[in-house]
């Protein structure tokens, strides 16, 4: 009722006391949170400045310097795209790394990152992924990792055609399916993903399985540079880790990989390994739960060089 806004006097309280109502609030909280200004806003602020207002922009623009060209999505998403495929055991934190890299949050490690990207409800209550299933993580052209998660609104996540238009550099992660039941989906989704190159992740606290040799065979078949990355860091005893790498550099090395392993702990790493991917395979160790080494496999997948020509 009107007696809630209006004192004694005749005045209202809001003029008075300078109190808002519940209405109020959310319209501001509303505003303060939009990142995209409607066109009728945009033109409010334009008419808004006065003549000489104008002409001093106008002058600063003409002794500021040119701005950078526009980004081309179509662009992007051709030249300047690259098909990663990511394969590896169950249980070995597919889902969870690729949930991990596109959001740019680090996992709770009771399956935040992976339910964030799975899209079927059998997926999210097994927590295996039976669907070849893509992932876009966009890049700035400084190298900056774009994270889908929106800053501003906690609770959305940006689109891929958002993501598409802000990146300067776009890399489609694939997450295949790992078990054994799901191996036919997996070999299709490598044979017919046009994949540049290969992420095949590794249980640190465990010794490689057969599923990791076959994924390692069938990458090698179709002629994919690969990139080992060991997960779950943190925790892990030291002498399971041993015995892990022991195996995996054992399985490099066999006959039917054929590949030098090259462990890649800095920048520098990086730069020596990216352009010898035919011979040499990097290692990498990270952590999705306290960070490691995801900030130097981010600077390896922006370094990758284009290796197909798809648009051709």
């Amino acid at each position: 009722s009107a007696s809630l806004f209006v004192t004694e006097d005749g005045i209202p309280i809001k003029a008075k006391q300078n109190v808002f109502t519940r209405c109020d609030l959310t319209i501001r909280r509303v505003e303060t949170h939009l990142l995209d200004h409607s066109p009728t806003s945009q033109s409010k602020q334009k008419t808004k400045g006065s003549k000489q207002h104008q002409e001093e922009n106008k002058e600063a623009e003409k002794n500021s310097i040119p701005s950078k060209e526009p980004i081309d999505v179509n662009e992007t998403l051709t030249s300047r795209n690259i098909r990663v495929a990511v394969v590896g055991n169950v249980d070995a934190g597919k889902s969870t790394m690729i949930g991990t890299l596109t959001t740019s949050l680090l996992d709770d490690g009771r399956g935040k990152c992976r339910t964030s990207i799975m899209k079927h409800r059998h997926e999210i209550e097994s927590g295996r992924t039976s669907t070849a299933s893509t992932h876009l993580m966009g890049f700035r052209s400084s190298g900056q990792p774009i994270a889908t998660r929106d800053t501003a609104r906690t609770n959305r996540c940006k689109s891929e055609d958002e993501v598409a238009r802000e990146s300067y550099r776009i890399v489609t992660l694939m997450d295949l399916a790992g078990h054994e039941k799901y191996l036919k989906t997996t070999i299709h989704g490598v044979s017919s993903g046009m994949a540049d190159y290969a992420l095949i992740l590794v249980n640190s606290r465990h010794p490689p399985t057969h599923m990791t040799q076959h994924h390692l065979n069938l990458c090698c078949s179709f002629g994919i540079p690969i990139i080992v990355v060991f997960t779950k860091m943190d925790g892990c005893p030291e002498h399971a880790y041993k015995t892990c790498k022991k195996e995996v550099v054992k399985l490099l090395r066999g006959p039917d990989v054929g590949k030098k392993p090259y462990a890649v702990r800095n920048e520098k790493d990086v730069e020596t390994v990216l352009g010898r991917l035919h011979d040499l395979t990097p290692l990498m160790e990270t952590s999705c739960v306290t960070g490691q080494g995801i900030d130097l496999l981010q600077k390896m997948l922006f370094a990758l060089p284009k290796r197909r020509r798809h648009e051709k």
